[in-house]
């Protein structure tokens, strides 16, 4: 009984890992090749400590794809990305604010990634966002 228990279970335990390695994933898909953006880096300067500051920022669907806008995921919680989730046709433009609330003393690097998903998969496209926050003398 105990001989037939354990040899159940290592049956068991080998076909889970035979159909753990047949699942395959998609390569990533270059998101350049469906997404032009006007400002993918922007850079703020100085800005002073505690001014929330913003900038628009504009992107295109330069696919022969619809795209579907899913999501944003901001690097921390001082961004605030104000866009609309939804369908974009070929050439539709999608436009966006992207906030800052200013509170960081010294140089910050941020990043959101907008992520799509289109007919051949799920991608994501990386805005960045950087400058110095100084404090008011």
């Amino acid at each position: 009984m105990k001989r037939s228990l354990g040899l159940l279970i290592m049956i068991l335990g080998v076909a889970v890992s035979v159909s753990a390695q047949q699942i395959k994933h998609a390569p990533p898909i270059d998101g350049y090749k469906y997404i032009k953006t006007d400002d993918p880096d922007h850079n703020f300067g100085d800005i002073t400590y505690g001014t929330p500051v913003e900038y628009p920022i504009k992107m295109v669907n330069i696919s022969q794809d619809t795209l579907r806008l899913t999501n944003i995921v901001v690097s921390c919680g001082c961004t605030t990305p104000v866009y609309t989730k939804g369908v974009y046709a070929p050439g539709d433009t999608i436009a966006m604010k992207v906030g800052f609330n200013g509170h960081a003393d010294g140089n910050f690097n941020k990043t959101l990634s907008v992520l799509f998903q289109a007919p051949a998969g799920q991608f994501v496209t990386i805005l960045r966002f950087r400058g110095k926050g100084v404090l008011k003398q």
